[in-house]
Order: structure tokens, then sequence, then C-alpha cells
């Protein structure tokens, strides 16, 4: 933890900075410059083969962070004339998961960056054991900006990666937002995948099939909550469309003039009134 220290001290930040970039800012602004030999905004990213190192001893060697680190780091081909990049790291490996999600700068409707996540397994594959680290990898989508050549084992000189450990950052939002609810609703939680960089993701991106399974729970409650009064209407019209309450047309044409509130209200207010429904 020295180094990090140290680096930290170098870099001569403000009190309070906190480095929370989206997803087009790590491309635009970071890992385009470093494949073009551009100045970075801030040297705060460190440039570390990962694929040398278990994940755990990564946030070490690290310039910058706390519960999430950024790494520049190469990318080697598995076999000399193709192009899938080797995932062999530390006594373990890395193995993709999901779909890879296209990093669109705004206003451009092609992808400049793609966004692919990783889990690490411990041990050899295709047995390792899955373990709560992550990694989100940012290549270039356009190929011809790396500098590899053919025939090399070099696959990229350059690409971005931000790694996290989930059940670190799952205890740190429990510790200070959740202290006060109960074991059980702790328990329900706990499963959920929760992350510094999620805000931020759901504030900028858009949502598409293209989203992981996590912004597709995140979007459940919103969906549900805009089918519940098209589902409370139909109840409501079933029940008087029944025969316990059709007797007669004209004692039954005030309530059509009624909207939402003023009907519930009738139902669950007036309920005493016998006259009303029998």
């Amino acid at each position: 933890m020295g180094r990090m220290i140290d680096a930290e001290a170098d870099l001569n930040l403000p009190p309070g900075f906190r480095f929370h970039p989206t997803d087009e800012e790590l491309v635009v602004h970071y890992l385009c410059r470093k494949v073009s030999d551009q100045r970075l905004p801030v040297p705060i990213i460190a440039e570390v083969d990962l694929y040398k190192y278990n994940p755990w001893d990564l946030p070490e060697r690290a310039l910058f962070g706390n519960k999430e680190w950024y790494f520049f780091t190469p990318r080697d081909r598995k076999y000399p004339n193709g192009s899938r990049p080797n995932r062999a790291a530390g006594r373990g490996y890395w193995k993709a998961t999901g779909a890879d999600k296209p990093i669109k700068p705004s206003g451009s409707a092609r992808p400049l960056g793609i966004k692919k996540a990783l889990v690490f397994y411990h041990g050899k594959a295709p047995k390792g054991t899955k373990t709560d680290w992550i990694m989100h990898e940012y290549r270039l989508a356009d190929l011809s900006r790396t500098t590899s050549k053919k025939g090399s084992l070099r696959l990229d000189d350059w690409v971005l990666c931000r790694l996290y450990n989930k059940k670190n950052n799952w205890e740190k939002m429990h510790d200070e937002n959740t202290s006060h609810v109960s074991t059980e609703a702790s328990h329900d939680m706990s499963h959920m995948t929760m992350t510094p960089e999620s805000d931020i993701e759901h504030e900028h991106e858009l949502h598409s099939k293209e989203f992981d399974l996590l912004d597709q729970l995140m979007m459940q409650p919103e969906t549900q909550d805009q089918f519940q009064p098209l589902q409370l209407n139909e109840a409501i019209s079933s029940y008087f469309q029944g025969p316990a309450a059709v007797q007669k047309q004209e004692e039954s044409d005030w309530m059509w003039g009624l909207n939402l509130e003023e009907l519930q209200n009738s139902l669950f207010h007036d309920a005493s009134n016998q006259d009303l429904f029998f």
C-alpha cells in the first residue's frame, strides 16, 4: 500500500477527489489517448500486465483507488495466428460473461470501444473455482488503431481494465446504508451485485437488449409499476360486470362518471352502505 500512497501524493489530487469515469469517458479520454501516445487528463492509471498476477495482488500495484482499480494492460493471443486472447492469469484464468457491449460517444452512431465483463476463476480451466473478482475490459472497436503485428503473440498493445471485488463493495454498502435492516432483508439484498460504477452506468446508458441481467433486474420494478394501474382498472371492470353487481342499469350509471380515485373511495369507504351493492 506504500506505493499507492506515494502515487496519490505525487498526483497532487485535490481533497475529496473521486475517480468514477463513465464507459464513454474511459474510452474517449483515456484509452484512445493511450493508444495514440497522447497525454492523459490525469496520470492516474497504472501500466501493469494483469495476466501475470492474481487479481488480489493487483490493488497494491494501482496508482489510485480504494474499492476499484484501473489499469492499462497488453493482451496476448492464445494462438500465434488467432484472434482469441489468452485469459490465463496468475493461478487461475479470466472467463468472459455476457455479451460484449459497444461504447458509442455522444452524437455518434458507430461504436468507438467495446466493453467486456470477465470473472476470475481460481485453478485450472475448465474446473476452476469462481471468485468475487470482476474485471471490465475496454478495447478499441477499430482494430486498425492497434499496433500489433500479424503473426505476433501480441493481440493489443493496450486495453483498459477496471477491477473490483463485488463482495468488498457489497460489504461497504451494507455497513454504510443497511445497518438498520433486518437479517432476512439483508440476506435478500446480498444476491445483488452492486458496484460503485453501477449508479453511473444506469444514468448514462439507454435500456436495450444489450444490457446485462443486472440492468434487466433494475428495470423490473418500474415495468411492474407501469402495468399495475392497468391491472387494477381491469379488475374493477370485471367486478362491476359480474352478476352480483348488475341489477338495474340506472342504478349503476352514476359510477361511470367517476375517476379511478372516486371509484376506489366508493368501493372501500362506502362498503357499509348496503343499498349501493345489494
